[in-house]
């Protein structure tokens, strides 16, 4: 079997009084652009998980994180994706300042909710397996 170059996504499901954050993929992004989407993104070679998760939602929103604890793993069989999902919560609340060559909006929404938006595959799927029922509104 050929060996594939495949991606580690590490994203965070930032929960705050039942409601979680999750951000429109810019028009622009090459990958399911209009998709929502958690704050996250790519591990870069020399960077943790956590690092690497920090990182990300600072660059996406400006935002300062405590992880609270590993969620879980996904796997994208069809496509070459694998994704780590940590448990969230902001060490401060503040404004959300998108970078806008990435996403171009934010919601603070229920589980319940998320069912009604374009949801990148990942989040569609790790949602249907109830991996965000431990969020409570």
């Amino acid at each position: 079997m050929a060996e594939h170059q495949f991606y580690v996504g590490i994203h965070a499901v930032i929960a705050n009084r039942g409601r979680i954050l999750v951000l429109k993929r810019a028009s622009r992004m090459p990958y399911r652009p209009g998709s929502w989407d958690l704050p996250g993104g790519h591990l870069e070679v020399g960077e943790d998980f956590e690092q690497c998760l920090c990182r990300e939602v600072k660059e996406e929103t400006k935002l300062d994180i405590a992880i609270d604890r590993l969620l879980g793993l996904h796997s994208m069989i069809e496509e070459p994706y694998i994704q780590v999902l940590y448990a969230c919560r902001l060490t401060v609340f503040q404004k959300i300042q998108l970078a806008e060559h990435e996403h171009v909006e934010h919601r603070w929404v229920s589980a319940a909710e998320l069912d009604s938006l374009e949801l990148i595959p990942y989040l569609a799927r790790i949602l249907q397996q109830g991996m965000l029922s431990f969020v409570k509104g």
